[in-house]
């Protein structure tokens, strides 16, 4: 795919025929006969694109969408040319516009028109210089903080069989008994953050705004895999909290850049386990190199 490709292929509407997931020889809407009306508005205009009307945006569904306008609106503003360039650089660093069999992708994620256009502009942000935040609909993800001490003590001191299993290549935080051993164990988890090594979240839940737990994404997939440990408080150690976590998760093989996550389960883990599994983790196939037991891994689609 070349950036005359991406051109030749941009939708009259602002669909980017030539990103398609299908990636066929499909020559777009412009080559194609048929009754589209966005289509027939602008030849009954004499314009090969609607970004190039007076009355652009107008009310049709198709101009709705936040990644069409935006798309539209840098091709208004600075050339269909350059629209394509931003594609084109975005799509080698593997910012995906449809992911397979859908019809959405990276920027289907930003919440405005403004997110479009930065991440179109700009590319992936790096984590390490602004760490995201997610939200579910129980649950919110952010930077461990100082102030989360005196909850996470809670989850460490008599640790879960699940979160004792995570302390493997991992010290820090793991068997605190007092507050100033977790208040240290958040500033060497801060610490590491600051070398750009991991990311450690605290798991708050709306309900009460307490930290039940911490999930870290580990190397971000510069070794060709990237670790999540996730401690949880044992009251939350039932299949419906993890499943809702691990969709967050999942957020990591995009922003962290991540081609393969592995995360530990212990065998009488069952609600764990199953949770993995059901959310397309598999575990550690036996012939690729893994020194640890009892991992599962899910890999970026």
């Amino acid at each position: 795919m070349t950036i005359q490709d991406i051109k030749q292929r941009y939708g009259i509407c602002g669909l980017v025929c030539g990103l398609c997931s299908c990636r066929t020889v499909c020559a777009g809407c412009k080559g194609k006969e048929d009754s589209c009306g966005i289509k027939a508005c602008c030849h009954k205009k004499g314009l090969d694109y609607c970004f190039q009307c007076d009355q652009w945006p107008c009310n049709r569904d198709m101009h709705k969408g936040i990644r069409m306008r935006a798309f539209n609106t840098v091709a208004k503003e600075e050339g269909l040319d350059k629209l394509a360039e931003y594609l084109y650089m975005n799509d080698n660093r593997g910012i995906v516009y449809h992911r397979e069999d859908k019809l959405s992708g990276d920027y289907d994620k930003c919440k405005n028109q403004e997110e479009v256009i930065d991440l179109l502009k700009n590319g992936r942000k790096n984590p390490y210089d602004v760490c995201p935040t997610y939200e579910s609909r129980h649950f919110i993800l952010r930077k461990v903080s100082a102030g989360d001490a005196a909850d996470l003590l809670e989850c460490y001191k008599n640790p879960a069989a699940s979160v004792q299993a995570n302390s493997e290549n991992c010290s820090y935080g793991y068997g605190s008994q007092t507050l100033e051993e977790m208040q240290n164990a958040i500033e060497q988890w801060l610490e590491e953050y600051c070398r750009q090594n991991f990311v450690r979240f605290s798991i708050i839940n709306k309900e009460d705004n307490r930290a039940m737990g911490t999930m870290e994404i580990f190397d971000g997939g510069r070794r060709g895999h990237s670790v999540l440990r996730m401690d949880l408080l044992s009251a939350y150690e039932s299949a419906e909290p993890i499943d809702e976590l691990l969709h967050m998760a999942d957020n990591f093989f995009n922003d962290f850049d991540c081609k393969k996550i592995a995360t530990k389960a212990v065998p009488n883990g069952v609600e764990r386990i199953n949770a993995l599994i059901q959310n397309g983790y598999i575990p550690y196939p036996s012939n690729e190199k893994w020194e640890w037991e009892h991992y599962y891994i899910k890999r970026r689609t």
